[in-house]
């Protein structure tokens, strides 16, 4: 597992690596020390660090494909596509997880420039949910597709991604004077045991009831203070993780043995499901994989 610090992370990247990994993301830098990333990660990876930026950084980051995991200051936090997280880091160390096809746009924001735009202090993590339609999600997808084609030098053209990056910024923050009060702690260890107990096993769920009373909650309550803390409804994020560990399954399974495993009783209801998540239908990952063996193989008889 690699281990870097997060300004090695974000400095500029060369075109012909930039986008390929956690550790080569698409960044450029805008005026007031405003700093963008677009990550993009076809493979699921992972990597140790250190926020070692100076002072206080605030980070506006929006999930737009896939899956992620951090732990820093002793907690974990759970993320998936369109979550909108606002988020304080200073001197610490983390570790970070993505599945495949992870894709996340980025905005650093150092307290200086807070300062001047005049915003309240903000607690140490926000995050909420965006609609298909919300207008931050289709402008966090316009600045992430400019970082990628941005060129090395700066142009006029800069001044698009920056009033972008300041939109994106100005909606975050202005959803967060609206934000609702925080989970207890109490509330927060139960919703994390109702998660863990709902991911246990991905060919059966639990039922809401069940869920709730692990968190000593009604099942209304339950449900509307999951998607509160994890962004969506427990069975969406069920499914979310059912489809990934489908992914993984048929690189050595085939559909209908994949199906069965994740306790499917009917394959083309599975591959219906798959092709919502992802797309594609589950056929076309074995015939990726299979593609990989073959080369794998012919290098192998080379090398030999």
């Amino acid at each position: 597992m690699a281990e870097v610090s997060s300004t090695q992370v974000h400095q500029p990247h060369p075109d012909r690596i930039a986008g390929t990994s956690l550790l080569h993301p698409h960044s450029c830098g805008f005026a007031g020390g405003l700093l963008t990333s677009g990550f993009l990660a076809p493979e699921a990876g992972a990597l140790n660090g250190y926020f070692d930026e100076p002072g206080s950084t605030t980070r506006c980051t929006v999930i737009l494909s896939g899956a992620c995991s951090m732990k820093a200051a002793g907690q974990v936090h759970h993320f998936q596509a369109r979550d909108l997280i606002m988020a304080r880091t200073s001197a610490e160390s983390f570790t970070f997880e993505n599945s495949a096809e992870f894709s996340a746009l980025e905005i650093h924001v150092p307290s200086p420039l807070l300062e001047q735009m005049q915003i309240e202090h903000l607690p140490r993590i926000q995050r909420r949910s965006l609609e298909l339609q919300d207008p931050a999600l289709k402008t966090a997808k316009q600045l992430f597709g400019y970082l990628r084609t941005i060129p090395a030098a700066q142009s006029p053209e800069t001044l698009v991604g920056y009033g972008l990056a300041m939109t994106m910024l100005g909606y975050a923050f202005t959803t967060q004077k609206t934000a609702r009060s925080q989970l207890t702690a109490k509330t927060i260890h139960g919703l994390e045991n109702a998660r863990n107990a709902l991911l246990a096993r991905l060919d059966q769920a639990p039922t809401i009831p069940q869920l709730a009373a692990l968190c000593d909650l009604s099942p209304t309550r339950f449900k509307e203070l999951f998607s509160r803390q994890y962004g969506c409804g427990p069975y969406t994020l069920y499914q979310s993780h059912r489809m990934e560990y489908a992914r993984s399954l048929l690189e050595r399974l085939n559909v209908t043995e994949t199906a069965m495993e994740l306790g499917y009783s009917n394959v083309s209801h599975f591959s219906a499901a798959f092709q919502r998540k992802f797309g594609y239908l589950p056929s076309r990952v074995k015939q990726l994989h299979s593609c990989k063996e073959r080369i794998s193989s012919s290098t192998y008889r080379k090398l030999i």
